[in-house]
């Protein structure tokens, strides 16, 4: 199956598949999270005991404590990706399967 795939102007690539999840997300949440918005965390260890290993998370943050510079539209959904980031994901691809969000070289 080809993946309908975009390049985000902050060079991460995300398909639509994960903007989906994300627009799903949001809609089945927003209700309970007024004044907050999706923050996606990226963390890729370079060094030591855990090097090559990556870890993401999606979470609900408060506005006040979100850059509005720092908001990305990913599909149609607003999320707050936090520069460091934003350069770990850059030229990675974002993708949903299986019920799993997938970060790829």
């Amino acid at each position: 199956m080809a993946l309908d795939m975009q390049r985000h102007p902050s060079g991460f690539i995300f398909t639509q598949q994960f903007a989906d999840f994300l627009r799903e997300k949001y809609h089945a949440e927003e209700d309970r999270h007024t004044g907050e918005v999706l923050s996606l965390e990226y963390v890729s260890c370079a060094e030591g005991e855990k090097a090559g290993m990556s870890w993401w998370k999606l979470a609900w943050i408060s506005l006040f404590s979100a850059p509005a510079e720092n908001h990305l539209k990913i599909g149609e959904t607003s999320v707050f990706i936090h520069r460091q980031s934003r350069r770990g994901l850059k030229n990675r691809l974002l993708h949903y399967e299986d019920g799993h969000v997938v970060v790829r070289k």
